[in-house]
């Protein structure tokens, strides 16, 4: 396997390297590599600068956090309807029934597809 493998990596290196050597400095052009000069700030604008950077910071993490669900209701948007825990029972109770008379009569499918076993001709 060693007489195999040496020769091997002897040929293929020639094809190799020159990709790996043709590729480049990684440096920038002198034109876009550096910013433009920013002027000098005194301690007191950078002072209000961070005071209101600051304010903006705590706004929004006072605020609703992406990810945390539905951001605060609209003031004028309607609420949805309430209803008390008798008249929820009830129409859980309704929905059960339908759907066992449902079930009884076969219109429930058993098999999420047409390829489902109990679906398939015997």
């Amino acid at each position: 396997m060693k007489k195999f493998i040496f020769p091997l990596a002897l040929i293929l290196a020639p094809w190799i390297a020159p990709s790996a050597l043709a590729q480049g400095q990684g440096e920038a052009d002198s034109a876009g590599a550096k910013s433009p000069p920013t002027q000098a700030t005194s301690p007191t604008e950078r002072r209000d600068a961070r005071a209101a950077r600051r304010r903006t910071g705590v706004g929004a993490a006072r605020g609703a956090q992406p990810g945390e669900g539905a951001s605060e209701p609209e003031r004028d948007a309607p609420l949805p309807p309430r209803f008390s825990a008798a008249e929820r029972k009830a129409a859980a109770l309704q929905r059960s029934q339908a759907n066992s008379a449902a079930n009884k009569a076969g219109r429930f499918s058993r098999g999420g597809n047409g390829d489902a076993p109990e679906k398939q001709k015997r």
